[in-house]
């Protein structure tokens, strides 16, 4: 299938007919909504119309069947009800979209997965452009490439590639967006191994702020791909995305040992002097959590992907690091390792979480760790110290957007309620216990963080920041594109349009 093809194909517009159009509510004379600088609008009755009719997708208001399915994101912390909900089943509706919401200056949002953490893909009162939809996924075996949607999840694109016995590294969850997680980077189970998940893409397929479809690769909009890969969703909305494919066509070896909270300090201390040396085969995420009654326990989770020997000495040396309670390790498919931990983040619950990037598991983040999980309002919490390095460090930190590679760890603390009633008090742990590792992190990784008023945000683009905000001025000058851990367009001479993507 050729990648046009595959851009406009009819996969995606099957996928809308789960939103059934029939049941409708009368469009009103005016419909309020918010303008991109939050200034109260009107769109008139023509003007709706004029959205609606050039989509071949649906179009979602308040009391529409669908609207309410369509407006909930993974994180239940955002209730959040938009003007209205563009279901999006073709680059040409999302091309109509966007050029209707920058024609009236519109807020917009743009959800893929649906996974954003802070809540970036769904707004109040403004337009949300619904990529859900887009779901068609390629993995072709005899070039080695991928070709995504902007829909798809983590475990379709998983399935897809191993039914060839490859890989494209993404994430630690399968129902976590691949749009969302790519564009800001995209840490997983194999990023030692195979690096980040932009450091297999190769290419996409945009709509620009002004409606242009146009290609990014290393020959076509070279600056704009750049940008793509870790610069979020600050540049376009992308379409379509082409993965290079790695071979994994034996079974890794993963699961976890979890050991009573005892034995926290000496297991975490263990994995500090083990991480230091580790192959790049290895993948070693230990988390400090608590459930719902206050049990607390520490969870090492594993991943390894190499060969017979390897494994067997790496899995010997941890089994030494304490007396787990349970030990899960083994050989099985990916597709199953990368869903074990899915429940651990069902849809729905509130969440809110910080991330920090770290030079070393040093003394004082793990003395921090054990005890600040064991202050009230940890219940469903967690704090992961999640490995980096191997692959992800190799390369160049200005060779793309995504520019902190040299941390040795991720600390990500995660407050969660299923009470809404206990909404503040987890909340209120969650930023105390940061305060204890906000001196110790050196940069954010952005896919993690809340809150845009959050000084350190940019942070998250390092040294990249100036040509980042230099290619927002030439991409999307009025910011369209906003809700996001936003980046300024810096306003400098243009120096002409993207090339049109070809034919």
């Amino acid at each position: 299938m050729k990648r046009r093809e595959f851009c406009t194909s009819s996969l995606a517009a099957l996928a809308v007919t789960g939103f059934s159009s029939r049941a409708r509510a009368a469009v009103p004379d005016e419909l309020p909504v918010l303008s991109r600088t939050g200034r109260k609008l009107l769109l008139t009755r023509a003007e709706v119309g004029e959205l609606k009719a050039g989509l071949r997708g649906s179009l979602l208001l308040r009391g529409d069947q669908g609207y309410e399915q369509a407006r909930h994101i993974w994180n239940g912390a955002f209730d959040r009800h938009p003007a209205a909900i563009v279901r999006c089943a073709n680059a040409s509706d999302v091309a109509h979209a966007v050029q209707f919401v920058a024609t009236h200056d519109l807020l917009v949002a743009v959800r893929g997965g649906g996974h954003s953490l802070p809540g970036h893909s769904v707004c109040d009162d403004g337009v949300m452009i619904d990529l859900a939809p887009m779901k068609g996924v390629q993995a072709d075996p005899a070039s080695k490439v991928a070709r995504v949607e902007p829909g798809v999840l983590l475990g379709a694109m998983d399935r897809a590639a191993q039914a060839h016995g490859m890989i494209v590294p993404a994430g630690t969850v399968s129902h976590t967006g691949v749009a969302g997680l790519t564009l800001g980077g995209g840490f997983g189970r194999l990023a030692r191994r195979f690096g980040l998940s932009i450091d297999s893409l190769i290419g996409a397929d945009v709509v620009t702020a002004d409606g242009r479809l146009v290609r990014a690769d290393s020959e076509e909009n070279a600056d704009l791909y750049w940008a793509l890969r870790g610069g979020g969703g600050n540049f376009g909305v992308v379409i379509s995305f082409e993965f290079r494919m790695h071979p994994l066509a034996w079974e890794p070896v993963g699961g976890d040992l979890v050991y009573p909270f005892a034995q926290a300090r000496s297991v975490l201390d263990a994995v500090a002097g083990y991480s230091e040396g580790a192959s790049d085969d290895l993948w070693l995420d230990p988390v400090l959590e608590c459930d719902a009654r206050g049990t607390r326990q520490l969870r090492l989770t594993l991943c390894h992907c190499g060969e017979a020997p390897g494994v067997a000495r790496d899995l010997a040396a941890i089994r030494k690091f304490g007396k787990p309670t349970l030990d899960t390790t083994g050989a099985r498919p990916y597709v199953t390792l990368q869903s074990e931990h899915d429940d651990d983040s069902p849809h729905g619950r509130g969440y809110y979480m910080t991330g920090g990037l770290v030079q070393s598991m040093s003394p004082a983040l793990i003395a921090n760790a054990i005890d600040c999980i064991q202050r009230p309002g940890a219940e469903l919490a967690k704090i992961s110290i999640t490995q980096h390095g191997g692959a992800i460090a190799r390369v160049p930190s200005q060779a793309t957007a995504f520019a902190n590679r040299g941390a040795s760890h991720n600390v990500v603390v995660r407050a969660a309620w299923d009470d809404p009633a206990d909404a503040e008090s987890r909340k209120a742990w969650q930023k105390e216990t940061w305060k204890g590792f906000a001196p110790l992190s050196q940069a954010i990784y952005a896919n993690l963080n809340l809150g845009d008023a959050d000084p350190r945000t940019l942070s998250a683009y390092g040294p990249n920041l100036p040509r980042l905000m230099e290619l927002k001025a030439r991409y999307d000058a009025k910011n369209l594109f906003h809700l996001n851990p936003n980046i300024k367009p810096h306003a400098l001479p243009v120096t002409g349009p993207p090339s049109p993507m070809r034919p």
